[in-house]
């Protein structure tokens, strides 16, 4: 299942970003100065929308997040944990 979502998500992606942009390059309906500025409008917006969701979604959650504070972990000399036993 989540592989299905995930293939999903790229898919809508793909449709959303990159086919815009690319359809306005490979277009037979314009040519020369205005197809490079359909490519660029297409391009630009495809960013926007990427700007729009980083605000209003990605970085809402990032900043609600309190910091962790930092716990050092004590290592051996293989960089491996080491378990710790409280004591009563």
């Amino acid at each position: 299942m989540e592989i299905i979502a995930f293939l999903l998500v790229v898919l809508l992606g793909f449709l959303f970003s990159v086919l815009p942009w690319l359809c306005a390059l490979c277009s037979r309906k314009a040519s020369g100065a205005k197809k490079l500025i359909w490519f660029l409008l297409s391009f630009l917006c495809s960013w926007l929308g990427y700007a729009v969701y980083y605000f209003l979604i990605v970085k809402p959650e990032w900043e609600d997040k309190p910091a962790r504070p930092e716990k050092r972990v004590p290592r051996n000399e293989n960089g491996m944990p080491i378990k710790m036993v409280e004591r009563n």
